[in-house]
């Protein structure tokens, strides 16, 4: 199978537009893997960083024991790093620190910067909760006590503008079936969240055991457990998968209950790295989450980013779904130049295409017969944004979220089944489109009512 060489967030976000970087990774930065019984005593390993010209390491813990990214000297090449590196019989593999990019629109870059530099005063500085600090973290607002449900439930007033929960019959399973599971995790993998948003707090996660202040999950771009949204791709995507429902505010998402796990490796410009990608992969699996909602891929040629593809694995080994983006280029996954993490063969992986209100393909959406699973809608997707705002984007990006909900509000409702269960059943039960038929594995649209419908 083919890796990216480089990878960036696929975006068309009413006035957002993927832009990939020059550079195809960090300069400067290695991220290798040991063999299981590699022998890593302080002598051996310093040997060994010498001859590939190692400044500094980070080394990785819990189930990423056995990875390190190395920080060369200055001028040494990533190049010779890796060389050095693939011929000690004790390395399994290394790999540059691939980039990923985002580049939002300059007008939104200024709004996102403008909700961080004012953040303190357009939020609460609260410390009623013992663990938390009396002051925002590098700016960030302070978090907020969660709010009380509203019950009886009150209708949520913009709620028919979110067109695509009638669409993939969410409204429909509402009524019928199951409204969602707080005690069931969603990991938004993406620029953060907004986690004080009134109309997210109350579905926001909330770690039992927190370490490093990691109250509502991770921000692995300043390593600091305040996953703010200084961007508003996060905060979007995170609403389509469970914005709270009945609370007499906004909108819904398609789990009107459950809890959403922020985790930030993009930065306010929408760029990260790949080993920030993998660390909030394997954050997401040891806290909980069974399901990742990945916005975020591009285009790759003959390089490798097996890390990437790994962390993908290890998901997989936790029983955990990955659902990713198909791409923006519109241009067939199933080609020699496909858009990755989404085109990857993880059996764990689902790729979402996106649609408009009437099943027709978006003109910018990447699709797939054998590689892009299912679509979602995707176009003129009306959802949160940071600052108790609301926004209608644009892209996959907006797709992916609504099949990463609905395997969120089908696997909650059946808890017994496993991660190869719910992806058989949401793909089986797909609405058919015609144009979808040559375009995607199951030539269809999610429907989650019917999903929920299967024994």
């Amino acid at each position: 199978m083919k890796y990216p060489r480089m990878v960036f967030v696929g975006l068309i976000c009413s006035g957002l537009t993927a832009v990939a970087s020059a550079a195809e990774y960090k300069e400067g930065e290695v991220i290798v893997k040991y063999k299981k019984h590699a022998n890593r005593s302080r002598n051996v390993m310093n040997v060994l960083y010498t001859q590939t010209k190692v400044d500094k390491v980070r080394h990785f813990r819990g189930i990423l024991s056995g990875y390190e990214q190395l920080y060369l000297e200055k001028g040494a090449k990533v190049e010779d790093a890796i060389a050095t590196l693939k011929a000690n019989t004790d390395v399994e593999y290394a790999q540059p620190n691939y980039m990923i990019y985002a580049y939002p629109a300059k007008d939104l870059r200024q709004k996102a910067t403008e909700f961080v530099r004012t953040g303190v005063n357009l939020f609460e500085d609260s410390c009623t909760l013992p663990w938390l600090p009396c002051k925002p973290a590098e700016g960030k607002p302070a978090l907020n006590d969660p709010p009380a449900e509203v019950n009886p439930p009150v209708a949520d007033p913009e709620i028919s503008k979110a067109y695509g929960l009638t669409k993939i019959g969410a409204v429909s399973a509402w009524n019928t079936s199951t409204k969602g599971d707080k005690n069931f995790v969603v990991a938004v993998i993406d620029t953060g969240i907004d986690y004080n948003h009134e109309d997210l707090a109350f579905n926001v996660w909330r770690n039992p055991n927190p370490k490093n202040n990691d109250i509502t999950g991770y921000d692995f771009v300043h390593d600091d457990g305040m996953p703010f949204d200084d961007n508003e791709h996060g905060t979007h995507t995170s609403g389509t998968v469970g914005a709270v429902g009945g609370n007499g505010l906004g909108v819904s998402g398609v789990n009107q209950r459950v809890s959403i796990m922020g985790l930030k490796f993009l930065n306010k410009d929408g760029s990260g790295t790949s080993a920030d990608a993998i660390r909030a992969i394997d954050y997401a699996i040891e806290h909980g989450a069974k399901v990742l909602s990945n916005s975020w891929g591009g285009h790759g040629d003959d390089g490798q980013n097996q890390a990437l593809y790994d962390a993908i694995e290890r998901a997989k080994a936790k029983d955990v779904l990955f659902i990713a983006a198909a791409g923006n280029e519109s241009v067939d996954n199933d080609g020699n130049d496909p858009a990755f993490p989404a085109s990857f063969n993880n059996d764990n992986l689902i790729a979402v295409a996106a649609t408009d209100k009437n099943d027709t393909m978006a003109s910018f959406s990447n699709w797939g017969k054998k590689s892009v699973h299912l679509a979602a809608p995707g176009v003129g997707v009306y959802s949160t944004v940071p600052g108790n705002q609301y926004a209608s984007f644009s892209g996959t990006s907006m797709a992916c979220p609504h099949v990463a909900g609905a395997a969120a509000l089908l696997w909650s409702k059946n808890p017994s089944w496993n991660y190869k269960k719910v992806k058989e059943v949401l793909m089986s039960t797909v609405d058919a489109v015609q144009e979808l038929s040559d375009k995607t594995v199951t030539g269809g649209r999610l429907n989650i009512a019917k999903a929920l419908a299967t024994n």
